[in-house]
């Protein structure tokens, strides 16, 4: 079968839909393969389809045509010094680093020279093209296709076709049928025989729910995961949130700069500035019912709290703000803006290719009830922390805009910073709480309640950083509201580098990069 884009062949959509509903052990837990397909394609292209192909089918297309696909210009190489040095294009296929006339796998030499220390941004990227090209070698091999479960005394082993089965209690039946299927189809595939793939497909299928025991996701799990790899939450809602947070912020700046007044009744934009907190607070809630289905979506699949990395602590944190600033507004209607901008701020972070958003199992220690809190705890406060920074850049703008002298800035500057305030304490209140259970966390799990990891110290001087913050009173720089606001400003960038900076540039116990 042809499709338009790259018009490689691969197994009729409908096939291919059978193949991603068969179940696999991957990433430690058993999932459908569509969940493979899709990371599989995330992987060599950077998104979630292939032109017209879905993932199951680019999938398909490297499993039962593998030379084809192999030319394919699949793989995304991003800007760099590979791309120059080799004077590569944006997109290769797996043969391009397989040339003869170069020496071979022309990625050797260099690959050989990361192992060897050389860790800059050149070799960086040969290691990650390798990585890609590896997953290719390892899928067309069929190692990574661990689709075959056997269990015995109560414990299930997932087998791949190529697999050399040493354990006895396998009887002879289940292992021939292990590594003669994906012969068997791949005979039906060539012969264009589709039907009869599918009720391979399907017996497969039945051989998993037969033999795959405990091991299997339940119904309710397998719908979650399908529903969830269908529509991409994050990259949908931090483009709608970023896009409403910058027009609804015009729109307060302009309502700040020129408020509305009771005596202007031939205004033209009277009844688009009242009708906006309303618009705005029903789209910031409807996004926030987004976000939270995302989130369950992710428990269900999981069978866990999702804290466990950095994309879900981006997604928790978004939704914080999500719902802070939904409270704050009925207040301060300058909170929607706030809650747009943070909230897509963060989701735009989760969206980015740094972070995992693969969903695994986690060491018990990190299942502890404990850490749920204090993650939670902390993300509560972060997102606080962050609608201050919003609060201080706001002012800062204000005061660009309209000058020193203009009549009703201080009034405005001071009710940013009542704002700030009345986010201030109980973000302070929730960080001491969460490093508190951190520590005891810490302490039951690893014996120790403090140890001057990256993080922990970055978090200890957070807290006392924004403490100087709720002293305001004391500090003749604070007493000021464009002081306190610029203060606010700047004390934002020891958030992000216990965040961010740990993670990417200091490492510890506590990264989760």
């Amino acid at each position: 079968m042809s499709q338009a884009a790259g018009a490689a062949n691969t197994l009729p959509r409908e096939t291919a839909d059978r193949l991603g509903r068969l179940n696999i052990l991957y990433n430690d837990r058993v999932c459908p393969l569509q969940t493979f397909a899709v990371d599989f394609t995330k992987k060599l292209c950077g998104s979630a389809r292939y032109g017209d192909y879905t993932p199951e089918q680019v999938l398909a297309g490297f499993i039962f045509y593998g030379d084809e696909w192999s030319a394919e210009p699949i793989i995304r190489v991003k800007n760099g010094p590979l791309r120059d040095a080799l004077q590569l294009p944006g997109r290769c296929s797996v043969n391009t680093f397989f040339n003869q006339v170069m020496g071979g796998y022309i990625l050797g030499p260099y690959l050989n020279e990361y192992y060897h220390g050389h860790n800059d941004k050149f070799h960086k990227q040969v290691a990650d093209i390798d990585d890609r090209l590896m997953m290719v070698m390892e899928l067309r091999r069929g190692t990574l296709l661990r689709v075959f479960p056997f269990t015995s005394g109560g414990k299930t082993t997932w087998y791949s076709p190529t697999e050399n089965i040493t354990d006895t209690l396998v009887d002879e039946a289940h292992r021939k049928y292990m590594q003669n299927v994906f012969s068997l189809i791949y005979g039906e595939v060539l012969a264009g025989s589709y039907g009869n793939v599918d009720k391979i497909l399907d017996k497969m299928l039945k051989y998993q729910q037969l033999n795959g025991g405990s091991s299997l996701p339940s119904a309710a799990q397998v719908k979650a995961e399908r529903i969830y790899n269908a529509i991409p939450f994050a990259t949908i809602l931090f483009m709608v949130n970023l896009t409403l947070g910058v027009v609804l912020l015009i729109i307060g700046l302009i309502r700040l700069i020129r408020p509305v007044k009771t005596d202007e009744p031939d205004r033209p934009d009277k009844a688009l500035l009242r009708a906006v907190p309303v618009v705005g607070g029903a789209l910031l809630g409807l996004s926030l019912l987004a976000l939270t289905a995302c989130i369950a979506l992710r428990w269900i699949v999981g069978g866990r709290v999702p804290m466990a990395n950095g994309y879900e602590t981006m997604l928790l944190m978004a939704w914080f703000v999500m719902v802070l600033a939904l409270v704050a507004a009925r207040r301060f209607r300058i909170a929607l803006p706030f809650g747009f901008l943070m909230s897509g701020f963060f989701l735009l972070v989760s969206h980015i290719n740094q972070m995992d958003p693969q969903i695994t199992h986690i060491m018990p220690v990190l299942s502890s009830p404990l850490l749920s809190v204090h993650v939670s705890v902390i993300m509560m406060s972060f997102a606080l922390l962050s609608l201050t920074f919003i609060c201080g850049l706001t002012a800062i703008i204000l005061r660009l805009v309209r000058g020193r002298n203009a009549v009703e800035l201080d009034g405005q500057l001071d009710s940013l910073a009542l704002l700030s305030h009345l986010l201030l304490y109980p973000a302070l209140t929730l960080l001491g709480v969460g490093i508190f259970v951190g520590a005891i966390w810490a302490n039951v799990s690893w014996g120790a309640y403090w140890s001057w990891d990256a993080k922990e110290v970055w978090g200890l001087i957070t807290l006392m950083v924004y403490a100087v913050a709720a002293h305001a009173a004391s500090v003749p720089f604070l007493r000021r509201s464009m002081g306190y606001h610029i203060f606010m400003t700047l004390a934002f960038l020891t958030l992000v580098m216990t965040y961010f900076g740990v993670n990417y540039f200091l490492g510890g116990m506590h990264s989760y990069a």
